[in-house]
């Protein structure tokens, strides 16, 4: 289906075409003297604040420039100079661009803001720039009010330098910054004075630089931000006033970091969060009361952890709206307990796939009024009692589920175990085959514990027969192992 509508501010036309859900957006040519080598076109344009409009573009990408194309129409709004062999702008030329709202200089050779012109500590020099792109260049160091003559600026984007130190006012006269990326950068430490001036921040990149401690209250001046990502850091460990003062944040990634606990006491302190990204820490167990009481959390990552091998009982409990639990790619982890899932009455989608699971117990679904959807493939299922629920919701016979749960790539959703079940999918498996065995149920009094970690079971009878899965933890981790037990004779009283 084709659809078509037209946008016409200022005289000029902008057709958006949606073809198959696709976006396709046609430019306009802009008949005016543009530089040698460069397209000047009419498009699309949207604003840090993603209001859209119709932009006169410069593009001029890719050149091997080593200085400012000339002439530049002076009604130029966005100017692409990406990829070039920029180190100076030693000229007046942008300076006369005061319609300029978007200046891409990424990928060049700048290695000092005062190389810069429209840098330097003079009255508004580009009075309407809203958007700056400085990544990949060779900058190491920020003085004060580096950027003062933007004053309009909502967006600077210095990731992929060399920075290595930033003034304490290097962010001065930016009050209207909404966005500022510092991502891949060469930092080793937060220092609380850059964001002073930043009261309406609202997305911080810092990601990837070398940082393994976050001080207290560092972000106490950012009580406008909403997006906040810290992955790739190095971080060991969360101070827990680390967060504090950010009453404003939404969202906040710790994408591959070393923690090996969940920060429990700084998230508390975060009172509107709503999508935690927690993956690839190496994590070893998710413990009772991680993940309490975050009232609006709606979105949890937990995948890609080498080392997480269980979840305990009320690890996730009073999150009354998460929607979507992922836990995937955790080649380790072989448990969860069947009360791990506590008051998450609106969890639609548990995401399971792609870890060491034998079962998923009929407890977990069912403390999970709302669930909808669960993904359980790539995982060595075992096709036994524990698992029957899953047939008796196929085929809505005696079934204790309170609505139907749908599987994920229910094709690839395989049997491991027992051997006569292997390959078959779990879907097509017949109640009465679920119920032909069943992973033993030990009473705690026949299970002794001894140091060493030696287990003992006494009074064995056949019930007691079956595959064992061991959860073995300390302060130092966690590890499991898997046993099948066999008993032969009479059992007690024989």
């Amino acid at each position: 289906m084709l659809r078509v509508s037209m946008v016409l501010p200022k005289r000029q036309l902008i057709l958006w075409v949606w073809v198959s859900s696709a976006l396709v957006v046609y430019s306009l040519p802009w008949r005016v003297s543009c530089p040698a080598g460069c397209v000047c076109q009419i498009k699309p344009w949207f604003s840090p604040q993603s209001v859209s409009c119709e932009a006169s573009a410069v593009d001029c990408n890719n050149l091997f420039l080593t200085q400012l194309p000339s002439p530049l129409p002076p009604d130029t709004h966005t100017l692409r100079l990406q990829s070039n062999l920029l180190s100076s702008l030693e000229t007046p030329l942008l300076h006369t661009l005061l319609n300029l709202t978007e200046l891409d200089l990424s990928q060049n050779r700048f290695s000092s803001v005062r190389t810069l012109t429209l840098t330097q500590p003079q009255t508004a020099s580009l009075p309407s720039l809203l958007s700056l792109h400085l990544e990949e260049n060779q900058l190491w160091f920020l003085p004060p009010a580096s950027f003062s003559s933007l004053p309009a600026l909502q967006e600077l984007f210095l990731s992929h330098n060399r920075l290595t130190y930033l003034a304490p006012g290097a962010f001065s006269g930016l009050g209207f910054l909404l966005r500022l990326h510092l991502n891949s950068n060469h930092l080793t430490s937060i220092e609380p004075r850059w964001f002073t001036a930043l009261p309406r921040l609202q997305v911080l990149m810092l990601g990837g630089n070398p940082v393994e401690v976050l001080p207290d209250r560092g972000f106490q001046a950012l009580g406008s931000l909403r997006s906040l990502v810290l992955g790739g850091m190095g971080l060991k460990g969360l101070p827990e006033r680390a967060l504090e003062g950010l009453d404003s944040l939404e969202s906040l990634s710790f994408y591959d970091n070393l923690l090996t606990i969940v920060p429990t006491q700084a998230l508390r302190r975060l009172p509107v969060l709503k999508f935690l990204d927690l993956n690839k820490n190496p994590l070893s167990v998710i413990q009772t009361g991680d993940f309490r009481d975050l009232v609006h959390l709606t979105e949890l990552g937990l995948n890609n952890m080498e080392d997480l091998v269980a979840i305990e009982r009320a690890a996730m409990e009073n999150l009354p709206e998460l929607t979507k639990l992922e836990i995937t790619n955790n080649p380790r982890l072989s448990y969860i307990h069947p009360q791990a899932f506590l008051r998450l009455g609106r969890l639609e989608s548990l995401m399971l796939n792609s870890n060491a699971l034998s079962a998923l117990h009929q407890h977990t679904v069912l403390s999970l009024p709302s669930l909808r959807e669960v993904s359980l493939y790539s995982n060595p299922l075992r096709c036994d009692c524990l698992f029957r629920w899953v047939a008796e919701e196929h085929t809505h016979t005696d079934t204790q589920m309170p609505q139907a749960v749908r599987f994920i790539q229910p094709q690839a959703t395989l049997c491991s175990e027992p051997l006569e079940l292997r390959a078959r999918r779990v879907r097509e498996v017949s109640i009465t085959e679920m119920s032909a065995s069943c992973l033993p149920l030990i009473p705690p009094g026949i299970l002794p514990s001894y140091m060493g970690g030696t287990l003992e079971i006494v009074m064995v009878t056949a019930r007691e027969a079956g595959l064992y899965t061991c959860v073995a933890e300390n302060t130092l981790g966690a590890d499991t192992h898997s046993v099948t037990v066999g008993v032969q004779g009479r059992g007690r009283g024989g």
